[in-house]
């Protein structure tokens, strides 16, 4: 479907800020309260807004490694799809063209995480066909589900249980509310009781603004299904930069762009790696013209995701 001008205006607003209030999104528009919050409904009903969620710096709540793994595999083979589906490290897995079949992106605490789940993958792959896959390490990342990531710190945060469930329970709002605003304090704290844990709103108030001012909670969104304001062509672009400059093209140039959803450091030659989505191949070819404008950028190599099959937030539980 197609935004006019409100409806584009208000889902920006919501995307950098779920708990925005209508008012203040009420003087950035000229519209009413009640037809920001008609719009917002509407957004909501017609499944582009699925619901509020958060975006976290992983390496602050004890994730300690972002890793990609690629797949060889065939349509004959669709276990190996389900396997990683059900992989609860694994938070986004999508269907490519190219060499491999498979790209995932996955979550680990330490390196005993990783190894468990390596050895996991090791096992799957000598059942399959082709026996051929390839880990790419995350060095940094940049920005995520189009958030763009403050400087980074790798000592992670002091988090008791309470903590956790109240980042899970935030990830997951989609599966708790049944409208498009963000949870509150009092309905965190009553969800907390029936999950079995007794705390107050006020409690529950002073451990989200630590969350949020430590930096673990990077920003407060609502999960969109792009493919409703057809951005339905998804790609993986690998960047090749000059190496004394791969900062300053991430974080002053790419990261700026509107396309890119994700972007990572790794230890590849081509040492970026973009997540992007735009309307088709055309608005593809207008966007590297635009990046080839960076004299900085030396070569790009390009995936097409053909299938999207798991995107979740990240998941707290460990394999």
């Amino acid at each position: 479907m197609e935004l006019d001008k409100y409806g584009a205006l208000i889902l920006e607003a919501l995307q950098r800020d779920s708990q925005t209030s209508l008012t203040e999104i009420s003087d950035r528009t000229g519209l009413s309260r009640f037809a920001v919050k008609d719009r917002i409904e509407r957004l909501f009903r017609d499944r582009v807004i699925l619901g509020s969620t958060i975006v976290v710096n992983p390496l602050l709540i004890g994730f300690k490694r972002t890793v990609f793994f690629e797949f060889k595999t065939n349509p004959r083979e669709p276990w190996l799809a389900k396997l990683l589906e059900r992989t609860a490290s694994c938070d986004l897995l999508d269907g490519i063209a190219g060499e491999y079949s498979l790209f995932a992106r996955f979550r680990f605490a330490d390196d005993e995480h990783f190894n468990r789940v390596l050895k996991k993958m090791d096992d799957a792959m000598g059942a399959s066909y082709f026996k051929k896959y390839r880990v790419v390490n995350a060095i940094r990342i940049f920005k995520e589900a189009n958030v763009t990531f403050r400087v980074e710190e790798r000592k992670g945060l002091e988090l008791d249980e309470v903590d956790y469930k109240i980042l899970e329970i935030l990830l997951n709002q989609v599966d708790y509310a049944k409208a498009p605003l963000p949870l509150s304090t009092v309905d965190l704290s009553r969800l907390l009781h029936k999950f079995g844990t007794e705390i107050s709103q006020p409690a529950v108030f002073n451990r989200l603004s630590r969350l949020d001012k430590k930096g673990a909670i990077l920003q407060h969104t609502v999960k969109v299904d792009y493919s409703r304001l057809g951005l339905q062509t998804k790609f993986i672009v690998r960047v090749k930069v000059n190496p004394n400059v791969y900062d300053v093209v991430a974080q002053r140039y790419l990261a700026m762009m509107p396309e890119i959803s994700d972007l990572y450091r790794t230890g590849e030659e081509y040492g970026l790696l973009a997540v992007l989505r735009v309307r088709d191949v055309s608005e593809y070819n207008s966007f590297l013209l635009r990046l080839y404008d960076s004299k900085d950028i030396i070569d790009t190599y390009t995936t097409l995701v053909l299938e999207e099959r798991k995107n979740t937030p990240l998941s707290l539980k460990k394999d």
